[in-house]
């Protein structure tokens, strides 16, 4: 057992609930797809249905990562737990890189960062998921 690659897990599992729950609640239903704009693709309604099933993809890849660093903390063992927890690390470092670079370029400001949870909980779940997997 790994205590950093459950801890690690656990935060990511929590995320991935708070993530696809309250997104869905605060974020989700609160779109408008009459006030959404028409892609190239199809209307308003397409550009509704595109932001609903990538924000629950993004869950899934939280739901995905964690659950392979929760693996590695408990369940597997050797080279495959060491693999699950290399993945898991990478994922969110990924997820991570993404939330920081496009809040700030988005925002223009660092001070965004401070008013979300996600940057910092994905920065931190990553710092512990390599904590853990470089010390398999």
């Amino acid at each position: 057992m790994d205590v950093l690659l459950i801890v690690s897990g656990s935060l990511a599992l929590t995320g991935a609930a708070i993530h696809g729950l309250g997104g869905e609640l605060w974020v989700i239903r609160q779109l408008s797809p009459a006030e959404l704009p028409a892609s190239r693709l199809g209307g308003p309604r397409l550009t509704m249905a595109m932001i609903h099933a990538s924000w629950h993809m993004t869950t899934v890849g939280f739901l995905a990562a964690g659950i392979a660093l929760l693996l590695a903390g408990t369940a597997v063992e050797g080279e495959a737990s060491r693999a699950l927890a290399m993945f898991g690390a990478a994922s969110f470092t990924g997820f991570a890189a993404v939330a920081v670079a496009s809040g700030v370029v988005d925002s223009r400001s660092v001070k965004t960062l401070l008013g979300h949870p996600g940057p910092a909980i994905l920065t931190a779940t990553a710092a512990l998921a390599w904590w853990g997997a470089l010390s398999i």
